[in-house]
C-alpha cells in the first residue's frame, strides 16, 4: 500500500501509520480518501493485528481540517460524499475507524486539532506527551466540531468537560487530557515511542479470536449508545451546514484560511481570537 499523506510500515502484524501531509499535516479531502481506503482494507486483512496511528511531522498530529477543503467538500459536486445522507463523510470515515476488528492505537506528539482529534476520538486506546496539544477551535471559528467531536466527545468524557473543550476553544494539555479521560495516559517523549510498541506487540500477540470476543463484549455494553451517537452525527452535521451557510461566516473564515501556516497554526486559539477581533472591529466601523 502506498499513499501519498500517510507513511506505513509493518512490524509483524503491527502496522505503523503515520501522518505524512506537508508542514502542518492539515486533514485534506485527498487524506480523507486515503484513510478510506486504508480503512477498507484492513477490514478484510487478517495479517494485521494493532494499527498504531502517528505522525511523521514532529510538531503536529494532524493540524485540523484544511478550512479550503471544508469549502470544496460543502459545493464541489466532484468531490465524493458519504452514501448516508444524515452523516457526512468524516463522521463515516471515523466511524469506520473505529469499528476496524484491529485494535487502533494514537500516539500523539504535538499538536492534534479539529479533525485530528476527532479522529483521534476513534481510536480505541490513546497516548501522548507532555508537550502535546489538543484542541477544538470550531466553536470559536463561528461554528461547531462536525467530524463527529461534538457528538463522541460527551459520550467520552462527560457533557460537563466536551463543553468545556469545546466552547472554550483553547489548548489543553496532554496532562489535561489524560485527566478528563480523553487519553489512557501521557508519557515522556523518551519513553512514549517503547511504552507503544510494547503494548503494541502484546496485543498482536493475542489470538485474534480473543481480540474479536473482548471487541464483541465492549460493543455490546456500548450498544445502548449507537442510536444516541448517530442522532447526534444528525444533527451536528445539520448544524455544520446550516452554520457555513451564512455568508459573514464563510468570509470570515476564508481570511482564516488564509493564515493556515506554521507561525499561526502553533497558537491557533490566539490567532483566532486577533482575527475574530479583527473582524468586530471591522463591523462597528
Amino acid at each position: 500500500m502506498s499513499y501519498q499523506t500517510l507513511s506505513l510500515r509493518r512490524d509483524g502484524r503491527i502496522l505503523y501509520v503515520d501522518f505524512d501531509n506537508g508542514p502542518l499535516n492539515l486533514m485534506t479531502i485527498p487524506m480523507v480518501g486515503e484513510l478510506f481506503d486504508l480503512a477498507g482494507k484492513l477490514v478484510f486483512d487478517q495479517e494485521t493485528g494493532v494499527v498504531v496511528l502517528g505522525s511523521a511531522n514532529p510538531e503536529f498530529f494532524i493540524a485540523h481540517f484544511d478550512l479550503d477543503d471544508i469549502f470544496r467538500s460543502l459545493e464541489d459536486p466532484d468531490v465524493p460524499q458519504s452514501k448516508y445522507p444524515d452523516i457526512n463523510a468524516v463522521q463515516a470515515l471515523t466511524t469506520m475507524w473505529e469499528a476496524l476488528p484491529q485494535v487502533t492505537i494514537g500516539l500523539v506528539d504535538g499538536i492534534a486539532r479539529g479533525g485530528g482529534l476527532e479522529l483521534l476520538l476513534a481510536t480505541h486506546m490513546r497516548f501522548a506527551t507532555p508537550r502535546s496539544k489538543f484542541c477544538l477551535p470550531e466553536a470559536s471559528g463561528g461554528f461547531l466540531p462536525s467530524g463527529g467531536g461534538t457528538t463522541r466527545l460527551p459520550l467520552q468524557i462527560g457533557p460537563a468537560r466536551a463543553r468545556e473543550v469545546i466552547l472554550s476553544g483553547r489548548d489543553f494539555s496532554g496532562e489535561e487530557a489524560a485527566a478528563y479521560g480523553l487519553l489512557n495516559r501521557v508519557l515522556p517523549a523518551d519513553e512514549i515511542h517503547a511504552y507503544v510498541d510494547d503494548l503494541a506487540r502484546r496485543v498482536a500477540a493475542r489470538s485474534p479470536g480473543s481480540v474479536a470476543a473482548v471487541n464483541q463484549v465492549i460493543a455490546k455494553v456500548f450498544n445502548s449508545a449507537v442510536d444516541a451517537q448517530f442522532a447526534g452525527f444528525a444533527v451536528e452535521s445539520e448544524a455544520m451546514r446550516t452554520l457555513l451557510a451564512n455568508p459573514a461566516l464563510r468570509q470570515h473564515l476564508s481570511k482564516q484560511a488564509e493564515l493556515q501556516d506554521r507561525e499561526h497554526e502553533l497558537d491557533l486559539p490566539a490567532t483566532i481570537a486577533q482575527a475574530n477581533a479583527l473582524a468586530d472591529a471591522a463591523a462597528a466601523e
